[in-house]
């Protein structure tokens, strides 16, 4: 079985309310109704960015049915304390206001379409007023890989208005550049490379170069014929040594840029990690992506940062929600 290819015995297409291309107000369910919910005040216990997170608590760009409350189990990692225990300013957000009732379908080319193209959109509409703000940094847990997205959508807006190109640095173990096909039926996170990249009738964009975006730690390889972006396998990371690729790739990148740091948790081998929501039997140990990520997540350019495919429903003790908390604060470590 190939990547994110669940299907279905028989498709299901269910009825949704939009309103000019914005989703209406009757269809928003609970998971709208603790947007406003935080954690309390935000802590400031020095300089530096302060992060806000926010859960995605939908996966139309996936579709693994019961999956769609994924950011609790980060909670219930107090992710927030170790957080704030590691020195960052944050605060919690509570969930990005997504309808409840979205279509869920294998009819080609994207499954389950239009419903990530509305969560995109509610996802960009909510991350865009914070990057208005000066050090504000969005984090987004919960998520599947097609967030990436509304969350370029919104960066690109912010960016554009400070004469600041985007870069996105991809973090996963698969391309996800898979190009929308009439016959076949593919899900949006497998397309999420490919859609950046890409003019197409499935998102307003702008597209991004292909020099503007970085695919990391691979070991399934690009599905694109052409216009393939630059990337770094896994078998590169570990050839360069992990921290010396990092800042090679951080050198590459504009020292004006805005930068999208998209982290898909199954870039980690299943041993590892088989809690992510298509787990890969080869791939980067922790320590590797601890230490990609403590390059990374260092870099003053880094304005949104996301952690997607974590599936809770393979993780009932919340063992390996505690595994990414912890990589999470031990980069972020001041």
């Amino acid at each position: 079985m190939e990547r994110r290819e669940f299907l279905f015995g028989t498709a299901a297409a269910v009825g949704m309310q939009v309103f000019a291309g914005k989703v209406s107000a009757e269809v928003l369910g609970a998971a709208g109704a603790g947007v406003a919910a935080a954690s309390g005040p935000s802590y400031e216990p020095g300089h530096g960015p302060k992060y806000r997170i926010l859960g995605v608590p939908l996966r139309a760009g996936s579709l693994l049915p019961g999956n769609e409350n994924d950011a609790q189990a980060y909670r219930e990692a107090h992710l927030v304390e170790r957080l704030r225990e590691a020195g960052c300013s944050v605060v919690d957000d509570g969930d990005v206001a997504i309808p409840s009732y979205l279509p869920h379908h294998s009819i080609p080319p994207i499954r389950s379409w239009p419903a990530p193209r509305i969560a995109w959109e509610c996802v960009s509409d909510r991350v865009g007023p914070l990057l208005g703000e000066a050090g504000q940094v969005p984090l987004l847990i919960g998520c599947d890989c097609s967030v990436v997205v509304g969350t370029t959508q919104a960066l690109q807006a912010s960016a554009g208005a400070a004469g600041k190109e985007v870069h996105v640095i991809y973090v996963d173990g698969d391309f996800d550049d898979a190009p929308p096909e009439a016959k076949r039926c593919n899900s949006a996170a497998s397309c999420a490379v490919w859609l950046l990249t890409h003019d197409s009738p499935f998102w307003a964009g702008p597209v991004l170069g292909a020099s503007q975006v970085s695919v990391v730690g691979w070991s399934n390889p690009s599905r694109a014929e052409r216009g393939r972006v630059s990337s770094t396998s896994l078998a590169d990371l570990r050839r360069i040594g992990v921290s010396e690729a990092a800042k090679q790739i951080l050198e590459k990148v504009p020292d004006s840029a805005a930068i999208l740091l998209h982290f898909d948790i199954d870039v980690l081998q299943k041993k590892e990690m088989p809690a992510a929501y298509f787990p890969h039997e080869e791939g980067m140990r922790l320590a590797e992506v601890a230490e990609l990520l403590g390059v990374l997540l260092k870099d003053a350019r880094v304005r949104i940062v996301e952690v997607s495919e974590y599936a809770s429903l393979r993780d009932l003790d919340r063992q390996y929600a505690g595994k990414l908390v912890d990589l999470l604060a031990g980069a972020l470590r001041k």
